[in-house]
């Protein structure tokens, strides 16, 4: 795999190109048959979703089963990668690279920061609630209406997002604080092309 990192004219850094070759078939894979459709992780399935007959909307079902493939991260590293869109790129780019059960397959991909959804946040909203309202409810369980939310972008994440209570009990603990890259530590968007 090559990668390099994509700049504009200004040498502003924008992203970073990856060149992925023998990796035929991604870890965590999308297939559909008729109105069904299946995202699975290696052998096991993660979400199973069906389009109603009207095609107005889907209901979905995830499993639990989904493992990130980005580990936890700690929190002394979080804190050193940021500011950096870049640092944070190259750090993303090794995981996608290093897991077997990752989305990485054949092909070019683009690592970047540059998000329309990171432009739409209102200046008066926390990245918090920003990134919170675009949450799909239902978990394990629900249904999207495509006229309710055409006009959105959501998040429909494949497992039980974690409660801040509870992750304010975890980093509380010495010796067990742990930080997540998710959203850039909540400066960025990282958009795969």
């Amino acid at each position: 795999m090559q990668h390099s990192d994509v700049t504009r004219d200004d040498g502003t850094w924008i992203g970073l190109s990856l060149d992925v070759q023998d990796r035929q078939m991604p870890g965590l894979c999308v297939f559909s048959a008729g109105p069904q459709l299946l995202v699975s992780q290696l052998s096991r399935p993660v979400l199973l979703a069906v389009v109603d007959e009207h095609l107005q909307g889907v209901d979905f079902w995830r499993t639990n089963e989904y493992r990130s493939f980005v580990p936890p991260l700690r929190a002394d590293v979080g804190r050193a990668l940021a500011g950096s869109p870049e640092r944070w790129a190259h750090r993303f780019a090794q995981y996608l690279i290093d897991s077997p059960d990752s989305p990485l397959h054949e092909g070019r991909w683009l690592l970047s920061c540059d998000s329309l959804l990171r432009r739409w946040r209102p200046a008066d909203a926390s990245h918090a609630e920003y990134w919170g309202s675009m949450i799909v409810d239902g978990h394990p369980a629900g249904y999207l209406d495509w006229f309710f939310h055409s006009h959105s972008w959501e998040v429909l994440p494949l497992r039980p997002m974690p409660t801040t209570a509870g992750s304010r009990r975890t980093a509380s603990r010495p010796g067990k604080g742990r930080s997540h890259p998710s959203c850039c530590g909540g400066s960025a968007a990282w958009t795969a092309i």
